[in-house]
């Protein structure tokens, strides 16, 4: 079948229909340079441009390999230092939380000081409160979808050094992890976000951008990236891929490759590729670019 006939049949196909056939085949097909090839393809021509659904989920504790590199690359930081980080739809502040309780624990030297920033008031609240219920979300009357939970019942004592349980059963993130954060309401595709917050050592953008229209997320992206100083670090996952490549590799922001698979998969929720928008793309060496294309975390250069 030539490659015409065969996207003729695809766009032909229901493609619930399609996906069931995916998804029942063995993993040794679906992972072959092919098959990566023609799930980049069904990505690009049915999935990428699908309806687009922002929602407010977060969760504890969400990629521990993406926090342990962020705790090595501390190393680099002196005794005593202030490293100021930030978190840009930050939500009900699940991942700052949890990126504090790394980074701290890690260098419990370091004065670490947090910023949260989401354009929804009512999802900052809930984050400044860091109070939340097992198994029901935090981002009540929040301006998107409120999403899962946060933490379930079965999370709770691995998260015992995090949250603590109140009377009632409501988790309270540990007084140790609240303090010097503070908690804005802002909207990242504005200009001036960098005038407001200024440099940080580390910013966190993750999982925010890619229900955004290109346009949109390309300037949310380059707003971002004017938070980090020279020598900082940006994280941004849950983005396009092709466009985040394209403005990367025009930047000085470099990828650090540190644990880069264990990073790359390690978030469960980002399965479904390629019929789900947020599925995470397998790794594919071949491809162009691999190094920014598969990285989250980057190092802006030095001055």
């Amino acid at each position: 079948m030539s490659a015409v006939n065969f996207t003729e049949v695809v766009f032909q196909t229901p493609r619930r229909v399609c996906h069931s056939i995916w998804d029942g085949l063995p993993g040794a097909i679906t992972q072959t340079r092919a098959m990566r090839r023609f799930g980049k393809f069904i990505y690009r021509r049915f999935t990428r441009n699908t309806v687009r659904i922002q929602s407010h989920y977060t969760q504890f504790m969400r990629n521990p390999p993406l926090l342990d590199v962020l705790a090595r690359l501390l190393s680099a930081y002196q005794i005593g230092s202030t490293v100021k980080l930030a978190s840009i739809g930050c939500s009900t502040g699940a991942e700052l939380y949890s990126a504090l309780y790394v980074l701290r624990r890690a260098r419990p030297d370091l004065s670490i000081l947090a910023t949260g920033v989401d354009i929804s008031s009512e999802v900052v609240k809930a984050a400044e409160r860091g109070i939340y219920c097992p198994g029901q979300s935090a981002a009540i009357n929040g301006l998107y979808l409120e999403g899962r939970p946060e933490v379930f019942r079965e999370d709770i004592n691995a998260l015992g050094e995090v949250l603590e349980v109140q009377h009632g059963g409501t988790l309270r993130v540990q007084d140790w992890l609240r303090k010097d954060t503070n908690w804005l309401t802002a909207d990242a595709t504005e200009v001036g976000l960098a005038a407001t917050l200024g440099p940080h050592n580390i910013v966190l953008a993750n999982n925010v951008m890619g229900p955004m229209d290109d346009p949109f997320a390309e300037v949310c992206l380059r707003n971002v990236m004017n938070l980090v100083e020279p020598g900082g670090y940006l994280v941004v996952d849950g983005i396009d891929l092709d466009l985040k490549t394209r403005v990367l590799a025009t930047s000085d922001f470099k990828p650090v490759l540190l644990r880069q698979e264990d990073v790359w998969t390690a978030d469960g929720s980002k399965d479904g590729w390629p019929w789900v928008r947020w599925g995470r793309e397998p790794l594919d060496w071949t491809e162009p670019c691999w190094e920014l294309r598969y990285s989250i975390i980057f190092q802006r250069a030095r001055v």
